[in-house]
């Protein structure tokens, strides 16, 4: 359930088998090969809409002004200051056989490089993912979806704790712009009475390596959902093979065509996170003990937006989760980061504090605390054909935080030009301040082609 949008070191890349990357790019090629064929057979048998495709192809280049934080000084974990990437997205939608056959394939090109005291690296990387791939019945009451697929139960916009199934939200990055997310494979039973829906799933977690076992994890989840005018509720839960479980609800409601306001809250029956020891002393150890907690833990989102006549939208979300370090916790964490700084910079064999700076490091994972505060604003024509949405996520106990402004040009249906400036604040003692991100900026262009 963790929101990361920070590792340390290089960007840890999914090890791929090469027989998987062969079906993968098969079942792309047999896609494009026979999409004009099927789309005409279907025609004749069904109507224009028994086959659907669509087609993003989209390139950016990111570059980045590194901050010598106190875990990252002089790049040693590191981080990238330029970045690369173009890819693919194919859709594919096929009525048929009673149900329908969704297909979402992300063919894609990175390259990383960076400085460090030691010198220049760089690094690339080829990826073939299938995001999506299930078919699902479209009987009625009683439906069934079996495959990989982005299951959607939340309400919130930057983060959704019910997302039990497929995580979708991460406040960097709300609309997940790469298309990076991957659906969850599952077996998804639908009852539908026209105003709710019962859904029970079966979610394993599946070794793709074919590694002994390939079902690594069994889990199962639940919802109920039902609409009440104006507002809607979920009952939601999963519980897996360790016994470890969750349930939680969601609510929103609208008023009138401007107001919506929602609300989530979760409650998860194990905590695995690691806390820094507030007894030791900093200089007593490079690697600080790190227990873990066994109590529950809870996560609250409340939220709301509003549209304005002039169509400017405005969100806020308020964050709580209870795993966040507390005061203290934190102090002992950041007292830790400068002392290893300070070995760093002094030590003549200084490789000790780069490694306890690598484990530091992995720990800062965003929410690293417990309250959080996400304001976005949006409007869809500032300027003829312009958009621009703005969002910042802030973590309400030291004031430290990260701002998005994302302009976008879209003449055509077809064709887009957007950047993305993203900054980081907050002193060497705060939790978005250890970021080594100071301030990136990104130029992109998308093409999209569909029918």
């Amino acid at each position: 359930m963790a929101l990361a949008f920070y590792q340390s070191g290089n960007d840890k890349e999914k090890t791929v088998l090469w027989l998987k990357d062969v079906i993968r790019v098969f079942i792309v090629l047999f896609c494009l090969i026979s999409s004009h064929a099927l789309h005409a057979e279907e025609k004749t048998q069904s109507g224009p809409s028994s086959f659907s495709y669509s087609v993003l192809l989209r390139g950016e280049g990111q570059w980045v002004d590194l901050g010598d934080t106190w875990l990252n000084p002089d790049n040693v974990l590191e981080q990238r200051d330029e970045r690369y990437e173009g890819y693919l997205l194919g859709n594919l939608r096929f009525k048929g056989l009673g149900g329908m056959t969704e297909a979402e394939i992300r063919l894609g090109y990175e390259y990383l490089a960076g400085e460090t005291i030691s010198g220049h690296f760089d690094a690339d990387d080829f990826s073939s993912v299938v995001n999506q791939l299930y078919y699902q019945t479209l009987s009625e009451p009683i439906s069934m979806a079996l495959g990989r697929k982005k299951v959607r139960w939340g309400v919130g916009y930057s983060y959704s704790p019910t997302d039990l199934i497929t995580q979708q939200r991460n406040p960097e990055d709300p609309a997940d712009r790469l298309n990076r997310i991957e659906g969850t494979d599952l077996l998804q039973l639908s009852y539908t009475n026209g105003i709710g829906v019962v859904d029970l799933v079966y979610f394993p977690e599946l070794d793709w390596d074919f590694g002994d076992p390939f079902v690594v994890n069994s889990r199962w989840g639940a919802r109920w959902y039902q609409f009440f005018d104006p507002f809607d509720l979920s009952l939601v839960g999963m519980v897996d093979d360790d016994g470890e479980w969750a349930a939680g609800i969601n609510t929103s409601l609208t008023l009138g065509n401007a107001l919506e306001l929602h609300a989530e809250y979760l409650y998860i029956s194990e905590n695995s996170r690691l806390y820094p020891d507030t007894e030791a002393a900093a200089e007593q150890f490079l690697y600080p003990y790190m227990p873990s907690s066994d109590d529950g833990l809870h996560e609250l989102l409340l939220g709301g937006q509003y549209t304005f006549d002039n169509n400017l939208n405005l969100t806020l979300e308020y964050l709580f989760r209870s795993s966040g370090y507390s005061v203290s916790e934190f102090q002992a964490y950041t007292v830790n980061a400068a002392w290893l700084n300070e070995q760093y910079s002094t030590l003549v064999d200084n490789s000790p504090a780069v490694g306890g700076l690598q484990w530091a490091a992995s720990n800062l994972a965003a929410p690293q605390r417990k309250h959080y505060l996400f304001t976005r604003l949006y409007h869809p024509e500032v300027f003829q054909f312009v958009s621009v949405e703005m969002y910042s996520y802030v973590a309400l106990e030291d004031g430290s935080g990260l701002f998005v402004l994302a302009p976008t040009y879209k003449g055509l249906d077809s064709f887009d030009v957007y950047c993305r400036f993203e900054k980081f604040w907050g002193g060497n003692d705060t939790e978005f301040g250890l970021f080594p991100d100071n301030l990136s900026a990104i130029v992109g262009i998308s093409l999209y082609m569909g029918g």
